[in-house]
């Protein structure tokens, strides 16, 4: 099967070029993509006919927000997944053990397009360097969690910078068949290797405080080299659970480990979706040319405007394997548009779990690890 509207939208280097050429690449690859999941999705058609919608009615971008979501809650109940499970190239879940669990399906061509996308979007928002670096992962270890999203996405930021080591954290214990992460151990290595090389950490920031209070516990304020580098992920909180600002977060690490703020950036994303939305120098969380985010009213469902609170849309039409193109999630989210960075284009100002329970998603789990933690 060919997308090619789809293949070159996702090939496009520059993340943040908008034009009017990758616009219009964009609104041809939601077409492409809407066309395909109509004629293999009984739900899509069923929610076309509710709707009133029809795909040849959409000309302009401002119109791809028309096409019917799905909510972020029906595709944890289903799996609308277009291929045999022996044809496809990944299926990624959420770390979970209560209630459902998040899969995400791939095929090869939508797996190829996620990770050269990513990488765009990496490179261009400055989180590429040249130097070996210690990587420091905060994440499950990949040889006995190939399946769970969180640590594939910080495997493919390993290819961001060269290695000296890799060192996946949150570590599997046979005995007990469960994960664990042992602060001190990975506090007493972090001293040491930090010595050597610059760092990179990558992953959930409530493991990276924890281990920081380690560090100053046990051997005090110390001092990490210049090209260090944090690339967060998995929400704001403390070893404690506690909600935690990305100012506080910033503070401490430059106290306490000496690493300077503007190397210290966040990302978001969410296992329906695929799409990495990372952090510039002021904290915003920037939409790529890869897909298109918007608010709308929890109670009306309508569009709310730049500064207005609401639930988080997310739209992209790199993945064919799924009806994942249009989807309503339960996060609420503030946009903003042309930040002061200097990188057009839209930006999450501000965004947090929604919703009336807890979801048993990977960052949760990992919270649960950490309170058990040393």
């Amino acid at each position: 099967m060919k997308f090619s509207y789809i293949d070159e939208l996702c090939a496009k280097k520059d993340a943040f070029n908008f034009s009017k050429e990758t616009e219009e690449l964009f609104l041809n690859s939601m077409i492409e993509n809407y066309k395909f999941q109509l004629k293999n999705q009984p739900y899509i058609r069923y929610l076309a006919e509710k709707n009133k919608f029809h795909i040849r009615d959409i000309k302009h971008l401002e119109e791809v927000d028309k096409i019917p979501f799905l909510f972020v809650e029906t595709m944890k109940l289903n799996s609308f997944c277009n291929f045999r499970e022996e044809d496809l190239a990944m299926i990624l879940t959420s770390s979970g053990t209560n209630g459902q669990k998040t899969q995400a399906f791939f095929d090869k061509g939508s797996l190829r397009r996620l990770e050269e996308l990513a990488l765009n979007a990496f490179d261009s928002i400055g989180f590429r360097s040249k130097t070996p670096v210690h990587y420091f992962l905060f994440s499950y270890d990949i040889k006995n969690a190939k399946n769970i999203g969180t640590s594939w996405s910080d495997e493919q930021i390993l290819q961001l910078a060269p290695a000296i080591s890799i060192n996946w954290m949150i570590e599997w214990d046979k005995n007990k068949e469960n994960f664990f992460f042992d602060s001190e151990k990975w506090a007493k290595k972090f001293v040491q290797l930090s010595k050597e090389a610059p760092v990179r950490l990558l992953g959930f920031p409530a493991f990276m405080y924890k281990m920081v209070e380690d560090i100053r516990r046990m051997y005090g304020k110390i001092q990490v080299k210049k090209e260090s580098f944090v690339i967060a992920g998995g929400g704001w909180k403390n070893h404690l659970g506690k909600s935690m600002e990305l100012k506080s977060f910033l503070d401490y690490m430059k106290e306490n480990i000496g690493l300077e703020p503007n190397n210290i950036r966040d990302t978001y994303g969410m296992a329906e979706h695929g799409v990495p939305y990372c952090s510039c120098p002021e904290g915003h969380l920037h939409v790529p040319i890869y897909s298109k985010v918007l608010v709308r009213d929890p109670i009306t469902l309508e569009k709310k405007n730049y500064g207005e609170e609401g639930l988080l849309q997310l739209l992209t039409p790199y993945n064919i394997a799924e009806a994942n193109m249009s989807l309503l999630s339960t996060d609420i989210a503030i946009l903003g548009k042309n930040c002061k960075c200097g990188i057009k284009g839209d930006y999450i100002k501000k965004v947090r779990r929604g919703g009336i329970k807890k979801h048993k998603g990977c960052a949760i789990k990992a919270q649960d690890i950490l309170s058990k933690s040393k």
